[in-house]
């Protein structure tokens, strides 16, 4: 399986090289090159031109909505002036990039050449307040996730850690080559594509294990392949970037090595200390499962608000991205599901490589974005990563309730859930685990 990962890279090294772009150098000159401008302001573009027999200037929008023109014709022998200048007012509507359409026409030839005006918009205040929730609501989760596992069952899964091996493989090698695959097929301009790309190429994230927890899969695996994949981020997401991001016009991306590894610390240490609360005061762990279901729904819900408020330029955001922010996903679970199967996993290990899979972690494709693009890239860039998110844990939540609606008039899946927690609990040394037979036996509702 490692071999044949490794081919599958180095093959796809060289795909994207046929899909490189070039610009045509520029035929008259603007002041300035770029015109960058709040939204629902005005400013001028400065046109500079050599063209002594030009008497006619026919200026246009590509997007309306994003730079609006009061006028879009003017007479260069009516306005010539010593520096050969015309100053056009250019008013921003909504957050977006678009271009002008500049044609100098002097009856026999035109010359067309077009000019990029950059909207963007004021962050609102609650923007950066969300992380500060995120993070917190993160971390607690984590504990709460460990508070449920038994040490030895984590040493099992990395005493045979098959799930692990191919969830890393679907998570960096298929992940990355379906966010090139849906960008190129739907044409997405390159900022666009660049936020799939990275979401493409993150690994697992907090929401994950969550999930799990909640669908009652392989949660010491799911805990697991979160570590194992954030730490392989480290040089899996540079490479995937590398090999795909050749494709698009952007400046070089800036890998936030120190958000991934706050990220594994902010992870793993409390689900540590969950596992070791877990072990030295098993019904202080029990008090805290009987809570978290509630606790973690309410938070969830209160998240989504305050992202959709704090976020709502991507109203804006063309169908295309928004079509592809939902497919990535909803694709990734299907990938991680077909292949955990084919490497012959059961059913439950198959569900948890399909969620490990299907959830990316947004908050670090948000800090790569943040770190590597100025405004309003960087907000275009992460409209598509917030939709994505958020289908994320839409179809999470769809999950769920067609997982308890299938529990709740299937009572053989209980009986199979009880048999396969009695498969986990035994010890390496073959022993049977008290505290989780107790917790069979007394039909707790999280296991």
């Amino acid at each position: 399986m490692a071999a044949f990962a490794c081919t599958v890279l180095v093959f796809l090294c060289v795909l994207p090289g046929t899909f490189l772009q070039h610009t045509d150098p520029a035929d008259f000159w603007f002041e300035p090159a770029v015109l960058s401008i709040l939204e629902r302001t005005e400013d001028n573009v400065t046109v500079l031109y050599n063209a002594t027999d030009s008497t006619l200037l026919k200026v246009s929008s590509a997007r309306s909505a994003v730079a609006m023109l009061d006028q879009d014709t003017f007479n260069l022998t009516a306005v010539s002036n010593i520096n050969n200048s015309l100053s056009v007012p250019v008013q921003a509507g909504h957050i977006g990039i678009t271009t002008l359409g500049f044609e100098m026409d002097s009856g026999s030839s035109a010359t067309v050449m077009d000019y990029t005006v950059k909207v963007y918009r004021t962050r609102p205040p609650g923007d950066a307040a969300l992380n500060f929730i995120l993070i917190p609501f993160l971390v607690v989760n984590a504990f709460a996730m460990g508070t449920a596992v038994e040490w030895p069952l984590v040493v099992k899964v990395l005493k045979r850690p098959y799930g692990v091996a191919i969830g890393a493989l679907s998570q960096f090698a298929f992940m990355p080559l379906l966010a090139f695959s849906y960008s190129m097929a739907f044409s997405l301009s390159d900022v666009y594509a660049i936020g799939i790309l990275m979401i493409g190429s993150s690994p697992g994230g907090g929401l994950s294990n969550i999930l799990t927890f909640f669908l009652d899969a392989d949660l010491p695996l799911s805990m697991t392949m979160t570590f194992v994949s954030t730490c392989l981020a480290l040089g899996m997401m540079p490479l995937s970037l590398f090999i795909y991001g050749r494709a698009f016009q952007l400046n070089s991306i800036n890998v936030p090595f120190s958000n991934i590894i706050i990220s594994l610390i902010s992870i793993t240490v409390p689900e540590l200390l969950g596992i070791l609360l877990r072990h030295k005061k098993p019904h202080i762990a029990e008090k805290v499962m009987k809570v978290i279901r509630p606790v973690s729904g309410l938070f969830i819900v209160a998240l989504i608000v305050m992202g959709v408020m704090v976020n709502l330029h991507v109203i804006y955001t063309p169908w295309q991205p928004i079509l592809v922010a939902f497919l990535l996903p909803f694709t990734g679970f299907i990938i991680g599901f077909v292949l955990a199967k084919i490497f012959c996993l059961d059913n439950n290990r198959a569900r948890t490589v399909s969620i490990e899979t299907g959830v990316q972690n947004g908050t670090l494709a948000s800090a790569m974005i943040r770190l590597s693009f100025p405004q309003p890239e960087a907000d275009l860039s992460f409209s598509v990563n917030f939709v994505s998110n958020m289908f994320q844990v839409g179809l999470s939540l769809l999950a769920v309730a067609v997982y308890n609606i299938y529990r709740c008039r299937n009572p053989a899946a209980e009986e199979e859930k009880m048999t396969n927690l009695e498969d986990q609990s035994s010890t390496v040394n073959g022993q049977v685990n008290p505290v989780a037979i107790s917790d069979i036996k007394e039909g707790d509702p999280k296991l």
